[in-house]
């Protein structure tokens, strides 16, 4: 649906003084109708299109219908709004005129206003004696109604999805940790504070209106530096489904950190939410669903990329945003990685494989390469999906690869993350404080591990 209230507003913020319509009616040979204003009338033998002025409050669409009545008798048709016009009336005020179109049938009788004496079914390219406006009018739409397939935007927007608009903020706490709001009306779901694009808003406007709404916070006031930059972190689509049958394109905005002090005073709308919370990005996987989950994550990529992301949902069935590497070498252990005992992590103080996030638009194996030279200070190349089904506990965002590397264990360095790295056996693996999973890919890991390479790499390489 056309926004003809938005479209009237934009016109005068460009200092157009008045607003009117008018309909280009044509038959299936492609001649127009024109009317000829009576000699009592204003502009007295001027040919022209119906239309006229609106009434106070009336609908744009509205007006049209019922000045196209008032001027041929015609009603009931369907009106296609095709573009604008701006033009100088003879009281020298800029005017802006919406432009509709209708299809009828040939001969279709017509049935004059009094301020009306003749009319005429005319061929475009001869037409008779109007002004220059309505007849570059005329001439843009008989051109592009010949164009096979073409249709004025206003019936074409009936053919094609269209999809609502939300927009919301990313806000963190002091300790990088996201804030979520839940759902009142779906107690299992958790939001990103923001909603619908209401008429005449923008997706940003939207979003600033939401969350003063649902947090009590202007965030214009709140977080002004960062609320100035308008920065999109990533844009979503996400397409209609049985739960929200029409596409939705939702955008996300940074919306900075909120202290403590302007935590402390949220207050939430109980119509629409329960609970707030900040949660580290690997606990909010127990409090969302997959799908929402995955899209978290991908909002929390394209803001570490500092680059907007353009995400689809569903996404690609071999998306990912994780990798767990394991790294055996040829003596048949396997590198380790000793976990900080930071709340908000993966297995906090448990030995596990290297892993961590995607970054940008990484493939698995850059990624799980990456993160090995971050974690453990080695070059690993060749890496390979390990093969069987996930473990529960891994989740299905996470790849899983296998790589052989025939370097010195002297040669690993700690990176930024961790207490400590270290090549261990495989025999002596669950010895340690491990996760539950790695009594599923051991075995696997295993039969991998120890087939045999087709040829032996240089020391540093893998096979």
């Amino acid at each position: 649906m056309i926004d003809f209230d938005v479209l009237t507003a934009a016109a005068f913020r460009e200092g157009v003084e008045r607003t009117t319509v008018g309909t280009v009616v044509h038959d299936a040979n492609g001649r127009v109708l024109l009317v000829r204003r009576a000699g009592h009338a204003v502009l007295p033998g001027r040919w022209e299109y119906p239309g006229g002025g609106r009434e106070d409050g009336e609908a744009v669409e509205a007006a049209a219908a019922r000045e196209l009545a008032a001027a041929t008798g015609l009603t009931g048709l369907p009106l296609e709004y095709a573009r604008s016009l701006d033009f100088t009336d003879r009281h020298g005020r800029r005017v802006r005129q919406f432009v509709f179109t209708a299809l009828v049938p040939d001969d279709t009788p017509v049935t004059l206003s009094p301020d009306h004496d003749h009319h005429r079914w005319a061929r475009p390219d001869r037409l008779p004696p109007t002004d220059d406006a309505q007849r570059t009018v005329v001439e843009w739409l008989t051109q592009r109604l010949a164009v096979p397939g073409w249709r004025p935007v206003g019936g074409r927007l009936t053919t094609v999805a269209r999809p609502t608009a939300h927009g919301c903020f990313l806000l963190t706490d002091p300790q990088g940790r996201v804030l979520g709001l839940r759902s009142t009306v779906d107690p299992g779901g958790w939001n990103l504070p923001g909603g619908d694009v209401e008429h005449g808003e923008t997706p940003f406007t939207a979003a600033l209106r939401e969350a003063e709404e649902e947090l009590g916070l202007d965030l214009a006031a709140e977080n002004p530096e960062i609320i100035a930059r308008r920065r999109l972190i990533a844009g979503i689509h996400e397409q209609a489904d049985a739960a929200h049958p029409v596409p939705v394109c939702g955008y996300v905005f940074d919306g900075g950190v909120l202290t403590a002090e302007q935590q402390a005073r949220i207050r939430l709308d109980p119509a629409e939410h329960t609970e707030w919370r900040f949660e580290s990005a690997h606990d909010w996987h127990a409090l969302m669903p997959t799908d929402r989950y995955r899209r978290l994550l991908q909002i929390l990529r394209a803001r570490r990329g500092g680059v907007p992301l353009y995400l689809e949902r569903p996404g690609p069935p071999d998306d990912f945003e994780g990798i767990m590497v394991f790294v055996t070498d040829g003596h048949g252990r396997l590198l380790m990685h000793h976990r900080d005992r930071n709340p908000g992590i993966a297995w906090p103080g448990h030995w596990t494989p290297i892993g961590g996030w995607r970054e940008g638009e990484e493939t698995a194996e850059q990624t799980a390469a990456r993160e090995v030279l971050e974690e453990a200070g080695i070059e690993v190349t060749g890496l390979r999906p390990v093969p069987g089904p996930h473990h529960e506990l891994v989740s299905p965002l996470t790849r899983v690869l296998h790589t052989r590397w025939n370097g010195a264990e002297t040669d690993l360095r700690l990176g930024d993350e961790g207490l400590a790295v270290r090549l261990v056996r495989l025999d002596e693996v669950l010895d340690l404080e491990v996760p539950p999973y790695l009594h599923h890919y051991l075995p696997l890991l295993a039969a991998t591990a120890g087939r045999p390479a087709e040829a032996d790499p240089p020391t540093g390489a893998t096979s």
